[in-house]
């Protein structure tokens, strides 16, 4: 009979669950049970945060390259550490028949260590020392393409002649520390001189128009207006925070002694806000550097026939409580060695004045911030039930092959009501960040020695609870505090 190998385990004392931010310690223990007499070169225990891209492409390309089948394409992957310490456990040593356990302490480094040459991987992904990007992993469109960033203490049991090393590894999940802010998020202001609308030429007969400037010989005179619209916006926001949406319209063209009442009229009359992401990753071969780009949109508020009266030189409000909810983890912007995750934010409104329609679009980069404590945000005034909510539509796991965004033509086409959420992103994952580190001691093991934890290779992955990937579900704030009156509207 075989002798049995020995059983290694590492135990965290935190919940399993826990997810780790700026400066906190990571404590447990190595237990490992011999059942026979051993002989040990070293038990180790390493600290790691490893970045592990991964894609294929076809060995001959061809129009249907997409659709070849595994078997005849390439596999591409990259695997770069973010930070490794290490401490010895155990050096060379016999153990006897016994169960042995050992405490570690690690601190979340400040900075990740690695160093890129810099004309590695080119100029959308990071080459030195940077903050650490958030626990996350995600697929890409191509076949068997993901990305995986993650945090992990592996213990490893060498032990002496021609037997293999044991091996263990618990997976850690980190979100970044925020940043210091207030409640609201800072609003920027941009003027959008270049959709200045003038009304088309008038139609009229000449008879019309020589009554109409007759009439207005005893009165002031009107000229004809030039809009200037200016958007107001705000280019960072957390989860939890408002995202605030304000029109102001200004005419270029009136006369210093106008008043309010020689003004135009005009009405919002739609409004389209959509949120994109663009997630990026490269595995850094010398030669080819295959990269992945994914893009995803998601429709938040579609309104047609709004009829809303607008006021020159007055910001009007465009949205109602529609913000990015606090109850769930929403990745934060961040680039890194090998992955980038970014968002945008387009705004299309149409304004109706003199009869005639016109369409203001707005394209602007939003960084979503790492989610504010929510001692921060239990302050906040609740919402009235009485104010209409936009909240973000659901966010629900999807398909690999069903996660490619809709067409602009289906994100932009008239329609009443709300619009039908489309998933804006499936993320498993936390947030980016810093912490202080604790000095490594001992000899380090060989970066080629380390197990990183394997990429599943299936699509639909078994998701354990104490696992970092996970599949989160984000529910719009709305959804958890339905009024009366809201219900009543839903259901007729």
């Amino acid at each position: 009979m075989a002798p049995l190998e020995p059983s290694l385990r590492v135990i965290v004392d935190d919940d399993s669950s826990r997810v780790y931010r700026h400066g906190d310690e990571v404590n447990g223990k190595v237990i490992l049970v011999v059942e026979n007499e051993e002989q040990i070169k070293a038990l180790t225990v390493n600290f790691i945060g490893a970045c592990i891209t991964k894609t294929t492409r076809p060995f001959y390309v061809s129009r249907n390259d997409g659709d070849a089948p595994s078997s005849s394409r390439q596999e591409f992957r990259e695997r770069t550490f973010l930070f490794n310490l290490e401490k010895v456990l155990l050096p060379a040593h016999t153990l006897g028949a016994n169960k042995y356990s050992w405490a570690f302490d690690f601190t979340f480094p400040e900075l990740t260590e690695t160093r890129h040459s810099r004309w590695a991987h080119g100029s959308k992904y990071l080459k030195g020392p940077h903050p650490l990007p958030p626990s996350f992993h995600t697929y890409t469109n191509n076949p068997g393409g993901q990305a995986m960033i993650s945090y992990f203490i592996q213990a490893k049991l060498t032990r002496g002649g021609m037997r293999g090393a044991v091996r263990t590894t618990q997976m850690l999940a980190y979100h970044p520390s925020p940043r210091p802010s207030s409640l609201e998020p800072k609003m920027t202001s941009r003027a959008l001189y270049a959709q200045t609308w003038k009304p088309m030429k008038d139609p009229r007969k000449a008879i019309d128009k020589v009554l109409t400037k007759v009439s207005r010989k005893s009165g002031a005179q009107i000229l004809s207006p030039r809009i200037v619209p200016t958007l107001h916006f705000p280019e960072k926001v957390a989860p939890g925070q408002p995202i605030h949406l304000l029109l102001s319209i200004n005419n270029a063209r009136r006369q210093s002694a106008s008043t309010d009442n020689e003004q135009p009229e005009c009405m919002l009359d739609s409004l389209n806000v959509v949120i994109s992401t663009f997630t990026t990753t490269i595995c850094g071969k010398p030669l080819t550097q295959p990269q992945d780009a994914v893009t995803k949109h998601v429709t938040c508020i579609s309104r047609q026939n709004i009829n809303q009266s607008l006021s020159f030189d007055t910001p009007a409000k465009l949205t109602n409580n529609f913000r990015l909810v606090d109850d769930a983890e929403s990745v934060p912007t961040f680039k890194t060695y090998t992955i980038s995750r970014r968002y945008e934010m387009s705004v299309v409104i149409g304004i109706k004045c003199l009869g005639q329609k016109f369409t203001i679009e707005s394209t602007t980069p939003l960084e979503i911030l790492p989610r504010n404590p929510h001692a921060l945000m239990v302050n906040r005034p609740e919402e009235q039930d009485d104010i209409p909510a936009d909240p973000l539509p659901l966010y629900a796991p999807r398909e690999p092959s069903t996660e490619l965004a809709p067409g602009y033509n289906d994100l932009y086409s008239p329609s009443t009501g709300a619009s039908t959420p489309y998933s804006l992103m499936e993320t498993d994952g936390y947030g980016l960040a810093s912490g202080s580190s604790t000095p490594p001691t001992g000899s380090m093991t060989s970066p080629s020695e380390l197990d990183l934890p394997n990429v599943p290779e299936s699509a639909e992955p078994e998701l354990e609870a104490s696992k970092i990937n996970r599949r989160m579900t984000l529910m719009p704030r709305a959804a958890q505090h339905v009024s009366p009156k809201a219900r009543r509207r839903s259901v007729n």
